[in-house]
């Protein structure tokens, strides 16, 4: 059973819940069940709250407790407890209550079948049983309807006042729509729907399907055309062409859309791209503070960097940690934020804000690249050779650089400066020996105009790193066992017979030492706390970095 729940974290833990014996899961369902009558959409709740009413199992403290919306967790818990319902197979001849099935509900209260559904996303739970035929099919406790009853009385009401059209009346909004329709220009059949739904007193779904099934005297000639929902393709098309500067009133003309359904549109596809990129931060206790935002991202970004008088030199310690704490902080506030979209109904103000950060924190890693270009610029030239171009150099430690900054961890105390010197001159350590063979490379120091006088103290070289390599070998030998040694080794790529090579990935290793990947991990991550304790700290970057 795949659960396709919208929040990683509760995907990944209804996951891991499949594993459990049934009698285990009918309890975590009724537990389930339980916590969603008690659920604020307005609040948000931490995930060990969740995993302990759930399952009775009390996690260990974490050290970023994550939060989630509670509008996302009853959509998500929904969702998993029809799934569970239906794999467990539950009689409806052995429940303690009355079931309803949907058209039961329906029957009951006077609405359609997808009035029902349409609840469902309210808060109606309802679970997957066996009936009497034999067949499964979605049902409702009754004390579930009687929760949701009292929880939204208006809908309910709204509900009660429902009455099925006749002919003649069916024939009055037929009438109104076409007179409407030929008085004023309609660019879509939903605002039309808007109008005469107002003046007739019916809701929009009503009218819809009265001006759908109507073919009277040719009336549908007279209305403006229902275009439906918009294909994939149709909507990622007028989302390049808003992005390419054309009007939302071309758009509503061309592709025969309202004004709020283009906008709807244009946040959906802005959602969707937030939703796939790659957000990942270095944490910490200081982003979750109350003043947090004002003492990180109060001072402007320009009194942190360098002035161009001064590109010689590089950033110091205290402006290195204040720029990456900024960097990091800003792409915690964009994850965090972009946890609470909503992906059918997405807010333009939370993405807009979403993507405010994110360009401020590319606008921050950009000056912390360009305030360390100098120091790729004089790595490169030591470690100029035969075969290989100083613009290679320049490009390769450029892109050790990026990496460098993605990695670097500023709680940790020491100097990004030394941290990125090891990272490029490891990168050139895999990349000479490899060029330097090809006899298509003229040297040459095409970069002899850049500034090469900048002032840098004990910057490693390759036979600097070479032997920094042969040193984490010996210490990888005397504090890991075979197999220990054989995953950090290949992962690494530290053992001589590798280390011209790309590392190995971890499935890569598994097939090769019959495991699976996430029992290589567990073993990775045992041997990298062993040798935490017996690396300094610019050993384990070396490692790791």
């Amino acid at each position: 059973m795949r659960i396709q729940a919208s929040h990683p974290i509760l995907r990944e833990f209804f996951g891991q819940l499949r594993f459990a014996p049934n009698a285990r899961k009918k309890k975590q369902l009724a537990a389930a069940e339980q916590l969603m009558m008690v659920i604020d959409t307005e609040l948000e709740y931490p995930f060990d709250f969740i995993v302990y009413r759930i399952t009775g199992y009390r996690p260990p403290a974490a050290s970023e407790q994550v939060l989630i919306p509670g509008q996302v967790l009853i959509a998500d818990l929904r969702v998993w407890v029809s799934r569970l319902s239906e794999e467990l197979e539950l009689d409806v001849a052995e429940q303690p209550e009355p079931v309803l099935t949907v058209n039961q509900l329906a029957q009951r209260f006077s609405v359609s079948p997808k009035t029902i559904r349409r609840w469902e996303k309210r808060g109606l739970t309802g679970k997957i049983y066996v009936f009497q035929d034999g067949r499964k099919r979605k049902g409702f406790t009754e004390s579930a309807v009687q929760q949701f009853a009292a929880e939204h009385p208006n809908l309910i009401h709204q509900a009660g006042r429902f009455t099925r059209l006749d002919s003649q009346q069916k024939q009055e909004i037929l009438l109104l729509a076409t007179q409407l329709a030929s008085e004023k220009k309609y660019h879509t059949r939903n605002e039309l729907v808007k109008d005469v739904a107002k003046q007739v007193g019916r809701v929009r779904q009503t009218v819809r399907v009265v001006l759908a099934e109507c073919q009277i005297n040719g009336a549908k000639d007279k209305l403006p055309a229902s275009r439906g929902r918009i294909s994939a393709k149709g909507a990622l098309q007028l989302y390049k062409l808003n992005r390419q500067g054309v009007s939302i009133k071309e758009l509503m003309e061309r592709f025969g859309r309202s004004r709020s359904s283009v906008h709807r549109i244009i946040n959906q596809q802005r959602a969707r791209e937030l939703f796939s990129r790659k957000i990942e931060y270095m944490g910490s206790d200081e982003f979750t503070a109350r003043d947090a935002e004002e003492k990180i991202l109060s001072i402007p970004l320009k009194q942190l960097t360098l002035s161009p008088q001064r590109q010689n030199v590089l950033l110091s310690r205290q402006q290195e940690t204040i720029l990456f704490r900024r960097y990091n902080y800003l792409k915690f506030l964009a994850a965090h934020q972009r946890q609470q979209i909503q992906r059918d109904r997405p807010r333009a103000a939370r993405i807009d804000r979403i993507e405010k950060w994110l360009n401020q924190a590319e606008t921050v890693k950009k000056s912390i690249i360009e305030a360390n270009m100098p120091l790729v610029v004089s790595i490169a030239g030591k470690h100029l050779t035969a075969g290989v171009q100083m613009s290679e150099l320049v490009s390769e430690g450029s892109i050790a650089l990026m990496a460098a900054v993605e990695k670097f961890d500023y709680t940790r105390g020491y100097r990004f400066s030394t941290y990125a010197s090891w990272a490029i001159v490891k990168d050139f350590a895999r990349m000479i020996p490899a060029e330097s063979k090809r006899p298509d490379r003229a040297s040459g120091a095409d970069f002899s105009n850049l500034p090469s006088n900048i002032r840098l103290e004990h910057l490693p070289d390759v036979s600097a790193v070479e032997q920094a390599q042969r040193n984490l070998r010996m210490i990888i030998e005397n504090n890991l066992d075979e197999r220990e040694q054989y995953i950090i080794l290949n992962h690494y790529a530290l053992d001589p017979a590798v280390i011209k090579k790309k590392p190995m990935t971890l499935k890569q290793i598994g097939d090769e030492l019959s495991l699976s990947k996430e029992r290589i991990r567990q073993i990775e991550l045992q041997a990298l706390q062993k040798l935490r304790q017996s690396l300094s700290p610019e050993q384990f970057d070396l490692l790791t970095g």
